[in-house]
């Protein structure tokens, strides 16, 4: 072979391999969709369905199987109509991803059953009303008395990942700390825990409410209190047992330790004064991380 024979071949199939690459560059890049794989909604309520695709900017239509029980809009808010079942399918290209949406009942429920509920609007921002539930209410598939009661005051559902269905705890989370812009909200307008779950089904534990905090503390400040050296720590103490006494636990207070945590316990008797509700405060120390965890519990009768 000539040269210049060899030097027309390698040519030739360096723009083979230029144009092999080209055509692999402008294929189009495969669509992918993320989305909850269920919903649980009260009728009346409005959800924002959370929509990733990708590639980003990649155009997709929303529809909804049942209207009937729950509409979407082209921007993806989900409107609970009646009770029922219905799927949202989200498409992109010719991917399509489904989310199931349950529509419960809205329930009337018992205002004498709150606690916080007779504070003023401005300390409801801060101590937002919990639902106190008669024992018996506390059992799998129970959710839309749950979601009734606590959802008008702010509280959000949030299935716990690993309880999805619900079968151990009904689980809601206060309000984002920051506004729609990302801002800071001020503490006086947050509310003073980050979670309430309804434990119904722990095995081995009887039923109890549980309210904590996502973040940590650096001190244990559930320690007696006769222990601190620094007024701003003992104000930190005033401060957190402040939220048991919002809620009525201001009986037969006294410090403790639980467990080998420190705790603050005290009692509620509003319900019933033979069997008042039991309400103890106490700080974890977890193995992974330096600080302290708040944990507000709430239990039925003494111990």
């Amino acid at each position: 072979m000539t040269q210049k024979k060899l030097i027309t071949l390698i040519t030739l199939l360096i723009c083979c391999i230029g144009l092999g690459a080209c055509k692999e560059k402008d294929k189009p890049a495969d669509v992918k969709i993320s989305v909850p794989e269920s919903v649980k909604l009260l009728v009346g309520d409005t959800y924002k369905l959370p929509v990733a695709i990708y590639p980003k900017n990649t155009k997709f239509t929303l529809e909804s199987s049942n209207p009937q029980v729950a509409t979407v809009s082209a921007e993806g808010l989900i409107t609970a109509v009646a009770e029922g079942v219905a799927d949202i399918k989200v498409t992109a290209g010719n991917v399509s991803k489904d989310t199931k949406v349950s529509v419960l009942k809205n329930i009337q429920v018992d205002k004498s059953r709150y606690l916080g509920l007779d504070a003023s609007a401005e300390d409801q921002q801060y101590f937002a009303p919990i639902y106190i539930p008669k024992e018996e209410d506390f059992k799998p598939g129970n959710l839309s008395l749950f979601k009734s009661s606590v959802t008008p005051f702010g509280w959000i559902y949030e299935a716990d990942p690993k309880d999805p269905e619900c079968k151990r705890l009904y689980r809601f989370v206060s309000p984002n700390k920051k506004d729609e812009n990302g801002k800071e909200i001020p503490e006086n307008a947050q509310f003073c825990m980050d979670f309430l779950a309804y434990n119904h089904s722990m095995p081995g534990e009887p039923v109890y409410i549980r309210m904590g905090l996502f973040r940590h503390f650096a001190m244990d400040y559930l320690v007696d209190p006769d222990t601190f050296t620094e007024p701003k720590d003992l104000q930190v103490q005033k401060d957190l047992l402040k939220i048991m006494e919002h809620y009525g636990f201001t009986e037969d207070g006294q410090f403790t330790v639980l467990g080998g945590d420190n705790a603050y316990v005290a009692y509620n008797t509003k319900f019933d004064p033979k069997t008042p509700l039991r309400g103890v405060m106490f700080t974890e120390q977890e193995e992974d991380h330096p600080g302290y965890r708040l944990t507000f519990q709430i239990s039925y009768g003494r111990r």
